[in-house]
């Protein structure tokens, strides 16, 4: 059998020559040949390498098999893959588990290679013991790991969900819990616990909340517990149709038991109605119509689906018990239900976390350069129309019309009572639209009821025969819409054609109204009859598919027949307007969801049609396409018509014949108009014999490139494998920029299409960078070293060294290489490099090793652009290297413009402890230099103020954080210019340069400082407050006295408990409560002494503005959470714990002003001490500020 090497495939289309490939194979197979044999012979093609990959399959050769898996043609690769499922049957074990693949196959492989490998892993290894050692396994991968967590068992899934839960997205959990049920409760259960998880779980909520449709059939119980407890109805809406009708179908029970909850939010409730019977949709409305809580939601229009499930006659009754005689039953008050509640984040902010500034809000300082962007006038409009609609939205109330009143006035009335009143408004109406309108009311009271439809037409033709034809139309036009009139017995049907007269209903007179000749023509065909010449005339002028109307299935399945008959008919029989006649066909059976093979003869009379109008059916020909009618048939007109990849594949498969004329072939390629990959695939695979289609499709784009040259030509020469070194040499020796040189570097860059690129045997610069690239970012992973000692070696190349150097671990080596020759290009790499790798060490590798090169960069100009805006908006830097990276980008921008550093110093601002102390004491002797300039605050606009303000904040944190010796240079040095300064604008204009002040003081209750055991602030706190003292009244800044006095009781309350409790600050948890609760209560007691001092030195009703201006302190430096609540509850605790009553008082004053935010436990203890105060004044204020009348209720004044 080795004379079937090489393989010469035969046969007119591809499924033949597959045929024939796939029985030289099974031959070769079933003769027992033998696979050393054939692979000792010389390949001649790619289909011998194919067949022999076959054979070693059916062979279950292991050895050949994983030496094709380690080929550089993808080809060959995915063939093996596919063939070869055989692999992961336990008897292979040895060879498919992780570590013999990682060490022993992968690195020989090429990346695409791989990629495809691990993805064939995913979808066909099942066997859940095997799926958790490949988890383990790739434990540090999660995008590689998380793939073979579906097919493990459901213990270790739940187990591992939750280790997971901040990054699995809505797509992984659907198809996690398609294989473990319970895992979708358990996440839902646990989101509230994990911070990460609850945040990314709310930007998409809809997503992952359609991951529990999947537990409706197997978990139901889950499921409801999740839809009831966790669904927000209010910004989801109901659920979708689909999911409605099942829950009805299966679980009906439930929802008649909740019906306030699903029936009136939960569940679509048209969908619901549908699939309930009479009585149970009255049960709905009226548990809806006796539920009070339900506001003003309920509504005619929020039930009204409900009641249109009723039968007509019923309706009418009904509506009157609930919505007139409001015969409900007894009403609800309470709902039943707990309303939807978001899970509960715990809460870890402290108040010991300082306050932290958004970087986007120093952007606007620069002036945007928005780029030029070409748009259509017209769609330009709508999209400035779009865009002021979206900004611009408000709730506009539609005014009532006449017709609208008159509806509501008659909504709860039957049929008989209308008739009764507007028969005799209807005579004495002078008014025709009015008489319309009333007209119209008595058509909608019919329904579908035949007798009432009878009754209404007897009328109008016995007292409104004479009217307009406009409102004859109109009235003919509802009742065919409404009352379904082709329904008639015949009596009623002549009256009603009567009183239409002249309005084009038989098609003999000028149309008036089209609805009511289409009801003539639906009962015609309804009752079997042919319609007369004038009327389907008129019918085919005014075409409707008849869909539009409301039949039920059995006049559905008659039009169905009928009506393409019809159509059929008249197309067959007019030559002239045949094709539309089709046209008008195809619409029918695509409106009637029906096939055409269900229609006889439509197909034959569709072919013929084309084919004897070849000229004016190419928009049939298209339709018939596009709809998939008759491509067999067509295949050679459809071809003519498309030149598409698509066609050119089924030409191929079908008849391959017709594609022996390359003229449409070439004049496509002159017009650049499509692309063929797939098509020239599989002819250069199947039919690249020696003279065969292949060659005859290369010598095609030969001669187009010499009429006609263009660089898209290209690529479909290289994937007919052709060779391009003749045609690449000849084409270089043309003038550089000319269309063939052009040409000639294309054809290199798509070199590596034509086959395997030997980077050993050929030149790099012959082969040009493309090809190279191509080539050296797919390559093998033993591979990787030596090609980045040669990438290194041409600077076209440095960048693809970067990339390979990431997949051997040398990335900062090579980084720190590259950067030398590519400063600008290595940044913007290592930049990406930072955002998409997930080791945050070798993240501070490569930006130490590329960081020194920005310093001598020179970002201005618009080509570094691109680079200053990643630069300034790298969030993925890590947290171990966040400091020097922006202290670095503050560097560079600075040589840019001062406007695009303020973003930067704000982040530096934000850890101003962890940043070099030089880069900030410049920036701040900068910021005096400025500083010292300013006259007249008043004068400066605001984006002036506010990055003043940022730096007079720095200031105060600078002097927070010296040390040592260098603690009273800093003050010497920074604050002692910065207080004259400050003391020259307060006296030239106080008011608003008193903002700078008050920033300053904010800025000393600095926790990093305070918590620092190497820094010592009560020395620079003491100095600020003896130097402010000597040009501020103390009466008239007596709040920022009271500020700073605050802020240092609370550093010395720190520094006590941190020395006194440390255990009470070792984690966050101990520190959000128990360490708040120590500094809460310390402070408090120190308050109440410095009060007591300041009432002995002053005067009593100081309290007053004392307690005022401690009252801002809490809410400007401490923002809400828990946190704070015990840290204020210490506090009024601690002043309790003096007994004076100035603190006394205080606490009553801060217990009103706060005790909304401390627990009742808590509140009623602090209470009860305050009325164990025997002083009169303590109980004057007590019972003014906390008691409403009883002593027991505490009430909070409001202001």
């Amino acid at each position: 059998m080795s004379s079937a090497i090489p393989i010469i495939l035969k046969g007119n289309n591809l499924g033949e020559r597959h045929r024939h490939f796939n029985s030289l194979v099974l031959g070769a197979h079933q003769q027992g040949t033998c696979l050393t044999l054939i692979r000792d012979t010389a390949d001649a093609s790619r289909l011998d390498t194919l067949f022999q990959i076959e054979l070693a399959s059916k062979h279950r050769n292991v050895d050949y098999i994983l030496k094709t898996l380690q080929h550089e043609d993808m080809l060959f690769v995915s063939r093996a893959l596919k063939c070869c499922t055989w692999l992961l049957e336990s008897n292979y074990q040895d060879v498919i588990n992780p570590e013999y693949l990682e060490g022993e196959v992968y690195p020989y492989m090429m990346t695409p290679a791989v990629n495809k490998m691990k993805q064939w892993l995913h979808v066909h290894l099942k066997d859940a013991r095997r799926c958790r050692q490949f988890y383990q396994y790739y434990s540090c991968h999660y995008h590689i790991k998380i793939k073979f967590l579906k097919h493990c068992a459901p213990d270790f899934i739940e187990g591992e969900l939750l280790n997971i839960m901040e990054r699995v997205t809505p797509k992984q959990l659907k198809v996690i819990c398609e294989y473990c049920p319970r895992a979708i409760k358990l996440y839902y259960d646990n989101l509230s616990k994990n911070p990460q998880a609850y945040t990314a779980f709310f930007k998409k909520e809809k997503e992952y909340f359609e991951c529990t449709q999947y537990i409706l059939h197997s978990e139901s119980a889950s499921y409801f517990e999740i839809l009831e407890k966790y669904y927000n109805y209010e910004s989801l809406g109901s659920l979708s149709p689909t999911i409605t009708k099942c829950i009805v179908k299966r679980h009906k029970q439930r929802v008649l038991h909740k019906p306030e909850l699903y029936a009136a939010w939960l569940l679509d409730k048209t969908t619901l109605a549908k699939h309930l019977r009479a009585n149970e949709n009255k049960h709905i409305v009226l548990r809806l119509a006796r539920a009070e809580y339900l506001n003003n939601y309920f509504s005619y229009k929020f039930v009204e689906p409900f009641i249109k499930r009723l039968k007509f006659d019923e309706r009418a009754a009904f509506k009157k018990k609930v919505f007139i005689d409001k015969n409900v039953g007894n009403k609800v008050a309470k709902n039943p239900y707990p309303k939807f509640l978001w899970p509960e984040l715990e809460d870890t902010a402290t108040i010991f976390d300082d306050k932290e500034r958004d970087p986007e809000d120093f952007k606007f300082f620069e002036i945007k350069k928005y780029t030029r962007r070409i748009k259509k006038r017209k769609g330009n409009q709508v999209q400035s129309s779009v865009m002021y609609s979206d900004c611009c939205k408000m709730d506009t109330y539609r005014i009532r019309t006449p017709l609208d009143q008159l509806f509501d006035r008659y909504r709860f009335f039957n049929f008989e009572r209308t008739m009764f009143e507007l028969r005799k408004k209807v005579a004495a109406e002078s008014s025709v639209q009015n008489r319309q309108f009333m007209m119209l009311v008595l058509v909608s009271k019919c329904g579908d009821n035949m007798e009432h439809v009878g009754k209404l037409v007897r009328f109008l033709v016995d007292r409104h025969h004479n009217e307009s034809s406009n409102l004859r139309a109109a009235v003919v036009r509802s009742l065919v819409k409404r009352a379904r009139t082709w329904r008639l017995p015949a009596a009623p049907w002549r009256l009603l054609l009567f009183f239409g007269r002249d309005l084009g209903l038989d098609g003999a007179s000028p149309l008036i109204c089209k609805e009511g000749m289409h009801a003539l023509v639906l009962r015609t065909l309804l009752l079997g009859k042919e319609c007369v010449s004038c009327l389907r005339e008129a019918f085919l002028n005014n075409f409707s598919s008849l869909t539009e109307y409301k039949l039920n299935a059995v006049e559905k399945r008659i039009i169905g027949v009928r009506l393409p008959a019809l159509l059929l008919q008249a197309a067959t029989a007019d030559s002239g307007s045949g094709l539309d006649r089709f046209q008008l066909l195809l619409d029918v059976l695509s409106s009637l969801n029906k096939k055409l093979s269900k229609c006889p003869g439509v197909v034959e009379a569709l072919t013929e049609a084309v084919r004897c109008h070849p000229s004016t059916a190419e928009g049939l020909l298209r339709r018939m396409y596009e709809e998939r009618v008759a491509r067999r048939e067509l295949l050679c007109e459809n071809f003519a018509l498309f030149q598409t990849n698509e066609s050119y594949v089924n030409v191929l498969r079908h008849d391959a014949l017709l594609l022996k004329s390359t003229k449409e072939f070439e004049d496509c390629l002159k017009k650049r108009s499509c692309n063929y990959d797939g098509f020239l695939r599989k002819l250069a695979l199947y039919f690249g014999e020696d003279g065969g289609l292949a060659a005859t499709y290369i010598a095609a784009i030969v001669r187009v490139m010499e009429s006609e040259p263009h660089v898209e030509l290209a690529r479909p020469l290289a994937m007919l494998r052709a060779d391009l070194r003749p045609i690449i040499s000849e084409y270089m020796k043309e003038p550089k920029g000319s269309i063939k040189r052009r040409l000639a570097s294309a054809l290199q860059a798509n070199f590596h299409l034509s086959g395997v690129v030997d980077l050993e045997a050929t030149p790099w610069r012959a082969l040009g960078a493309k090809a190279v690239a191509n080539r050296l970012l797919s390559c093998k992973a033993v591979d990787v070293d030596k090609y980045i000692a040669r990438s290194l070696e041409w600077r076209r190349t440095l960048k693809i060294a970067l990339l390979l150097a990431e997949r051997c671990g040398r990335a900062a080596e090579v980084y720190k290489i590259v950067v030398g020759e590519r400063a600008g290009a290595t940044l913007r790499a290592a930049l990406s490099y930072l955002k998409r790798n997930e080791s945050d060490d070798l993240k501070a590798a490569v930006w130490r090793a590329v960081s020194p090169a920005l310093g001598s960069l020179d970002l201005t100009g618009e080509p570094r652009s691109f680079l200053c805006h990643e630069l300034q908006n790298a969030d993925y830097v890590p947290a171990n290297i966040q400091a020097e990276y922006w202290v670095a980008v503050f560097g560079a921008l600075q040589k840019v413009s001062q406007k695009k550093t303020l973003p930067v110093l704000c982040r530096l601002e934000n850890m101003l402890s962890e940043v070099n102390s030089d880069l900030v004491k410049k920036v701040i002797e900068d910021f005096l230099g400025e500083f010292k300039s300013v006259r007249n605050v008043s004068s400066y606009n605001w984006h002036f103020l506010t990055w003043t303000l940022m730096k007079v904040r720095i200031v105060g944190k600078y002097l927070l954080l010296g040390e040592g010796e260098e603690q009273a240079a800093r003050m010497d040095d920074v604050w002692a210019p910065f207080r004259d300064c400050l003391t020259v604008l307060l006296r030239r204009d106080a008011k608003d340069s008193s903002q700078y002040l008050d920033e300053f003081v904010t800025s000393l209750k600095y926790n990093r400082a305070f918590f620092d055991p190497r820094l010592s602030c009560w020395p620079v706190l003491e100095r600020i407050v003896a130097d402010l003292r000597t040009f501020l009244p103390m009466e008239e800044n007596f709040k920022t006295f009271v500020l700073l006095h605050a802020t240092m009781l609370y550093y010395k309350s720190i520094q006590y408990c941190v020395e006194q409790f440390p255990e009470k600050f070792e984690n966050v948890r101990s520190k959000q409560i128990e360490g708040a609760t120590a500094v809460g209560k310390h402070f408090g007691k120190y308050v109440g002494k410095e009060l007591g001092q300041l009432v002995s030195r002053y005067f009593d009703s100081i309290t007053i503005l004392y307690q005022k201006n401690l009252t801002i302190f809490f809410k400007d430096q401490f923002p809400l959470n828990e946190s704070r609540n015990k840290f204020v509850s210490a506090f009024i605790g601690g002043l309790l714990e003096t007994g004076e009553v100035e603190a006394l008082l205080l606490a009553e004053y801060l217990l009103d002003e706060e005790g909304a935010n401390i627990s009742e436990p808590e509140r009623m203890d602090l209470v009860n001490v305050l009325k164990s105060s025997q002083n009169d004044e303590v109980k004057f204020f007590l019972h003014g500020f906390l008691f409403s009348g009883k002593a027991d209720k505490v009430c909070f004044t409001c202001r």
